[in-house]
């Protein structure tokens, strides 16, 4: 009767502290496993990341979104501010342009920004609520949409409204002409041309008190009409023509020649003042 095979030894269990569990501690310990080979996908799942990283990394990353809805927060709460061109937005060549950014008083700094393919910003910290931003001198590098916007705390305001910023001074000027005599009675007409011998096509009159709205005009052949009808006293003045290039909007041309217009009372205005006055003036003599 063949005998049985002999049974395997029983695994040998290392006692703690032997050089059996020596060895297996100086090799890397294999990375224990998440979920059990066999185990079905639904019933294990890997622990969260956070509770990997440990609490107090956790408590950095909730700090960090908190900051970061604050900052978004700010930045919807926060209002825009006001871009002010001292000299109007079209300058001589060679004059000083000065620009100002005004804001809410909890700005701390703000920053004018020039919107280009080369895009720029400057700094400037605020005097009470506005701060200002100076050029020596216009030239033509300096044209282009400028924008400003602030900061207060941890929250940056939206960007202003965009301003464009145009030099004059540099295309030949114009030629402006009246069609009538510059003498006239109020309610009467007047016609003005502007006309370019070097090829603007846009032409702008405007007056120098600033009464009138200036017109933008583009021009036929080099030339535009503007007719005003029934004109009071604030069309008295001086009136000019500039223009520039569809290419080119932000260089200007220097103004044309200037046209004195003057414009006369007519009797029935004199007469309607003075029937204004008098009663005034005897209410006074008899309070």
């Amino acid at each position: 009767m063949p005998s049985p095979p002999p049974l395997a030894p029983p695994p040998s269990v290392a006692p703690a502290g032997s050089r059996g569990e020596g060895r297996a501690n100086g090799r890397a310990a294999a990375a224990p496993h998440l979920c059990p080979r066999a185990a079905v996908a639904p019933t294990c799942s890997p622990p969260a990341p956070l509770a990997i990283m440990g609490p107090w990394l956790a408590a950095l990353l909730f700090l960090g979104l908190s900051l970061g809805q604050e900052n978004k927060a700010a930045n919807n709460t926060l209002p825009k501010p006001q871009i002010i061109f001292d000299n109007g937005s079209v300058i001589p060549v060679g004059l000083p342009v000065s620009v100002r950014c005004r804001g809410p008083p909890e700005a701390k700094l703000f920053f004018l920004k020039k919107e280009s393919a080369e895009a720029s910003e400057s700094t400037q910290p605020p005097v009470w609520n506005e701060a200002r931003f100076s050029f020596a001198k216009m030239e033509q590098a300096l044209t282009g949409a400028y924008s400003c916007r602030y900061q207060a705390g941890a929250g940056m305001s939206p960007s202003s409204e965009s301003v464009n910023l145009a030099v004059s001074g540099v295309l030949p000027k114009p030629l402006l002409s009246a069609s009538t005599n510059t003498q006239l009675a109020s309610g009467q007409s007047v016609s003005f041309k502007c006309r370019s011998e070097h090829k603007l096509d846009r032409l702008i009159v405007y007056q120098d008190r600033g009464l009138v709205p200036p017109t933008h005009q583009p021009a036929q052949n080099s030339a535009v009409e503007l007719r005003f009808s029934r004109i009071d006293s604030k069309y008295t003045g001086t009136f000019f023509c500039m223009g520039y290039t569809s290419k080119e909007p932000l260089v200007w041309s220097v103004p044309s020649d200037p046209v004195e217009l003057t414009v006369l009372q007519s009797q029935d205005h004199v007469t309607g003042s003075l029937l204004l006055v008098v009663p005034l003036a005897l209410g006074t003599l008899l309070s």
